[in-house]
């Protein structure tokens, strides 16, 4: 496979087209490349590292300008520095060991740096969707994972310095990434992003999620995934939640549902969860740090709320008793807002009637309460 090599990173013009095993292989600037890993002063790395010579993994250029591939290689770079979200990654230093488990990885090594890795996966030689495959792949790595990559290589004429790693990885048998549009895989690395930390109550969800009988998963699924949404908007759980629900789906069904049918039901995740954003649950009970220590149960709202059964089957009395307005909202015994249970077959006409009622008119819940009405 061939690629062009140009003189260092600031010249773009007079490129040479070079085999990529033997650039990948090359010991020719190694020792260089440990002075550079030697500097702690970023800015001093990188004013040296400027002076190495580069190359444009995705093709062939006459000039280094998106207008002048002359070929695509069939490739696409991926780099992950050390960014702000990277940086609450644990597990950094094994991350090479991990990601190299991603079948369609082809190489992966350090970056001249050496607080960086760099990779390299097959993908269609077609320069007009290059973009694409990059942005999917971003998306991927940033939700399956909790990995940022650098947006630079969804250029396709990005540069990939010189850089040497004896331990770097190579896979000739790398399967090619087909996906202009996300597709969230089965997570194979193990990723410890500190940023993303489970909780009883996270767990509660997915248990719940994953118990949900034929028939109903598609509408747990939303309304699950709202209630997740609200939990987050309210601090209680961390934003990647939303992705643990696709997760979770994932692990039990991929195998099992068609490829639209996983479509339809990660959009039915990632729907529900947004309009839970838009609707912060608080709880009165314990705060976020307590829901790490108990068994998960369901949560409760109130002293009055401990629910032992689905509401999907709840009578209409105990649905009722346990209605009641929170920051002008009506909110049932599950915590989230009454009125996402007008949609589907949650509950039965009586109740949604009830609801609707009590919506507009909130002296209603008062007069239940007092009355006992029913």
């Amino acid at each position: 496979m061939e690629v062009s090599c140009f003189r260092n990173y600031d010249t773009p013009k007079n490129p040479v087209t070079i085999n990529l095993m033997t650039w990948l292989t090359s010991t020719q600037y190694k020792e260089k490349v440990e002075a550079i890993r030697a500097i702690d002063d970023k800015r001093e790395r990188d004013a040296i590292k400027a002076t190495l010579p580069a190359i444009t993994p995705s093709g062939v250029f006459s000039y280094r300008s998106q207008s002048k591939l002359l070929k695509h290689s069939g490739l696409i770079q991926i780099d992950l520095d050390l960014t702000e979200n990277n940086k609450l990654i644990t597990n950094w230093t094994e991350l090479q060991s991990e990601l190299i488990k991603i079948p369609q990885i082809a190489y992966l090594g350090k970056s001249a740096s050496g607080q960086g890795y760099w990779g390299l996966i097959p993908i269609p030689p077609d320069p007009i969707d290059h973009k694409l495959y990059f942005e999917s792949l971003k998306e991927i790595f940033l939700k399956t994972w909790g990995i940022e990559l650098d947006d630079k290589p969804k250029n396709v004429s990005s540069l990939r310095g010189y850089s040497f790693d004896d331990e770097s990885f190579i896979n000739h048998s790398a399967k090619p990434f087909l996906e202009k549009k996300i597709h969230i895989p089965k997570s194979v690395p193990k990723v410890k992003n500190q940023g993303i930390k489970a909780s009883g109550l996270g767990d509660w969800i997915i248990k719940k999620l994953e118990a949900s009988p034929e028939g109903q998963r598609h509408g747990d699924r939303l309304k699950l995934a709202r209630y997740a949404g609200g939990l987050v908007a309210g601090g209680y759980l961390d934003t990647d939640t939303e992705n643990n629900l696709i997760q979770s789906y994932l692990s039990q069904y991929s195998h099992l549902d068609s490829q639209q049918i996983q479509a339809k039901e990660i959009k039915a995740i990632q729907d529900g969860f947004k309009e839970g954003l838009k609707v912060p649950i608080q709880l009165e009970h314990s705060p976020r740090s307590n829901f790490e220590k108990f068994e998960p149960v369901i949560p409760i709202i109130n002293q009055k709320s401990e629910l032992s059964q689905d509401l999907q089957t709840d009578t209409f009395e105990r649905y009722i008793s346990h209605l009641h307005f929170e920051n002008g909202i009506l909110i049932n015994g599950m915590g989230y807002p009454a009125n996402w249970d007008l949609i589907g077959g949650y509950t039965d006409k009586k109740t949604k009637d009830f609801i609707r009622m009590a919506i507009k008119n909130p002296a209603l819940i008062q007069l239940k309460e007092k009355f006992n009405l029913s």
